[in-house]
């Protein structure tokens, strides 16, 4: 049994990219994800400057779905802000699309990728990673790098999960609807509504991209459940026809992730390292993920040639997560937050959302990353 350089465990945007970045340096990567692509990915399915930056892309480069979008519309008690910007200031694309082209970009570079293969179990050796993918069959790699999200199956097995972790319960639905008809239904078409819960405790999203139209909600807590929020959400875009009774939506489905607030995940050990969902580090507030699952993957991928090249640990990479994404421990801001009474906190929370300044600095750009 051959022993790969490095053995990624998800083809997302983060296992995918440590996959090309790797393999386009002359090392032997090998994917596995229990899915085959392309698949359905929950996700609003926006990428900022950085990420495409980071992903090497522009929109002329991208072969598929991208909608640049310069203004977003942020919106609570039935009232909606603009913010703009000079440029675009971040970029709508279709999930499904993405992460099968940024696999099939690692494929081309040289990693290999099995796909429909559900990795089981995880055990460090003296000098390598053994992988159970069941029927008695199992691949060994140098290191393992966690990339398979919320549920990962290195991380249950290498790192643990923390009991104290926060995570988010979304619902989504991504719909193929045509253009034309989504310029005559939405009143900012190609640019994204974020509505605020009426208790800050999450948000839900209408985005229009090309033929798509993304509908979802996501949130922190169990009371007004998901299901609930979704259907409220719902009938606000009904009631102001931006959702129209006879348009038939792909049904809603479920996903789960952590946010970066409280007991992290251990990012790395030894000849392990986790990135993106998998280390728990979408962006708190905003949940969003796939700056953090790029960004964390090129840092992995650098951790890994240093390993091999120089038999330099995982320490550092450790240490740089901690750095660029946060501790997880609660600052004053947080701390003060929690004995604060809800009204308080949701007050400042619409002061943010509805002061102009507070809206593009501090949540656009701040907890978003746009722009």
């Amino acid at each position: 049994m051959s022993v790969w350089d490095a053995v990624i465990v998800g083809g997302g945007p983060a296992g995918s990219t440590v996959a090309w970045q790797l393999a386009r340096k002359g090392l032997r990567p090998l994917v596995l994800d229990a899915a085959k692509f392309p698949r359905v990915k929950l996700c609003a399915g926006w990428v900022t400057k950085k990420v495409m930056k980071d992903l090497e892309l522009t929109i002329e480069t991208y072969p598929r779905t991208i909608q640049p979008f310069e203004a977003v519309y942020v919106g609570y008690d039935d009232t909606l802000h603009e913010t703009r910007w000079r440029e675009p200031a971040s970029f709508g694309i279709v999930r499904q699309e993405f992460d099968d082209f940024l696999l099939r970009r690692a494929e081309r570079a040289g990693a290999e990728v099995r796909e429909g293969v559900r990795v089981r179990e995880v055990k460090i050796g003296a000098d390598s990673v053994l992988l159970d993918i069941g029927e008695a069959e199992s691949v060994e790699g140098a290191v393992v790098v966690g990339a398979g999200g919320h549920t990962c199956p290195v991380a249950r097995s290498l790192s643990g999960v923390p009991d104290e972790e926060v995570v988010v319960l979304t619902q989504e639905s991504e719909t193929r609807v045509g253009a034309d008809v989504l310029r005559s239904l939405a009143p900012h078409y190609g640019l994204p509504e974020l509505f605020a819960e009426p208790d800050f405790k999450g948000y839900g999203w209408y985005f229009t991209k090309g033929d798509f139209l993304n509908i979802g909600v996501g949130c922190v807590g169990k009371s007004p459940s998901v299901h609930e929020r979704r259907e409220a959400l719902l009938a606000r875009l009904r009631k102001s026809e931006r959702l129209p009774e006879g348009l038939k939506l792909t049904p809603f489905k479920g996903h789960a992730y952590t946010i970066r607030r409280g007991a992290p995940r251990r990012a790395a050990g030894e000849r392990y390292l986790l990135v993106g969902d998998a280390c728990g580090l979408a962006q708190d507030f905003s949940g969003e993920g796939i700056g953090p699952a790029v960004r964390s993957a090129c840092m992995a991928a650098e951790a890994i040639l240093a390993f091999r090249e120089r038999g330099v640990g995982f320490d550092e990479y450790a240490r740089r997560v901690s750095e660029t994404f946060g501790s997880g421990e609660k600052g004053i801001a947080g701390r003060l937050a929690e004995r604060l009474p809800d009204r308080l906190v949701q007050s400042v929370a619409k002061m943010m959302c509805g002061n102009a300044w507070l809206r593009r600095r501090l949540v656009l750009e701040g907890a978003f990353g746009i722009g």
